[in-house]
């Protein structure tokens, strides 16, 4: 804004309080301008004036430090969302974990937890402190859906933020804890070749109905040793491949053609593609089943 007061250089590197707003040089009146945002009562930054957006995840996270005590370690959704896992759509608040003998946490948008956390099982990401991936699929497990948490899993490995081992070994410690009968019984499908959530969520349905485990993500060569293709799922023995089809599939002209030639590969080396949807998945999952089942022969 020209003829303005240059927006101080330790005020612009991090989220910042009222009274280090004034010790800077920045009065109340300034604060609520246009160069300035509050994420939180008491908590401001410096507006992005290349975005109309509210500030990120991170930001709030890193905002909220200021205000939160220092034992506050961010969880759950949150911590799953800070560390690039995926996540249930849906409520959007910061969720916190304290130990069993602090305060509740009282702001709106934010859940507090109390949970005793032992050293291992917190980390840093995006400039805050949260809990690891192995904790948060413990933490999560007695609140989102089986599907939901495998993917989980899946991806925690993928991104090589966890380990089996390690996720075994967080819910052995934290055996007491809702969900984990569901953490433990999981542990096992957890495969970090697998690509995307829906993957998880389709051979997570077709394991639960009784039908032989796949493989995960493998290629497939022909007899000359060629490769033919990358599979979702492979029964080899069957020689069945099934595929998780997401709407690029349908939408992008190249990877149609490229799914089409794949197809006919895979068709003339002897094996049978099955592809299905989300709307097959989540809507009509006994379609799904029944349609593998056929496949299979089993």
């Amino acid at each position: 804004m020209p003829g303005s007061r240059p927006i101080p250089p330790t005020l612009a590197a991090a989220p910042f309080r009222i009274a280090d707003a004034q010790a800077a040089g920045v009065t109340r009146s300034q604060l609520r301008g246009r160069r300035y945002s509050r994420p939180l009562r008491g908590v401001h930054v410096v507006r992005d004036s290349s975005s109309g957006a509210g500030p990120c995840l991170a930001e709030l996270c890193r905002a909220a430090r200021l205000v939160l005590p220092s034992s506050a370690v961010f969880s759950d959704e949150t911590a799953a969302q800070l560390l690039g896992l995926p996540t249930p759509s849906g409520r959007h608040e910061v969720h916190v974990t304290m130990p069993p003998d602090s305060a509740a946490v009282r702001r709106a948008g934010f859940v507090g937890h109390r949970r005793e956390l032992r050293a291992w099982e917190f980390t840093g990401a995006d400039g805050v402190t949260v809990t690891t991936a192995a904790r948060t699929y413990v933490d999560l497990a007695g609140r989102i859906a089986r599907p939901a948490l495998l993917a989980l899993g899946d991806a925690a490995v993928r991104l090589r933020l966890a380990t089996v081992d390690g996720i075994a070994a967080a819910v052995a410690d934290n055996s007491g804890c809702r969900g984990a009968r569901t953490a433990r019984e999981l542990l096992d499908l957890i495969d970090g070749c697998a690509e995307s959530p829906m993957e998880s969520v389709l051979r997570l349905l077709l394991v639960d109905a009784g039908l032989p485990r796949p493989e995960v993500n493998v290629n497939i060569y022909d007899g000359d040793g060629e490769f033919l293709a990358r599979a979702d799922l492979l029964f080899r023995c069957a020689r069945v491949v099934v595929e998780y089809e997401g709407d690029h599939h349908r939408t992008d002209r190249a990877q149609f053609a490229h799914d089409v030639r794949r197809g006919s590969r895979l068709a003339a080396a002897g094996y049978r593609v099955l592809r299905f949807t989300a709307a097959d998945v989540l809507r009509r999952p006994q379609y799904v089943i029944a349609t593998v089942r056929a496949a299979l022969g089993v």
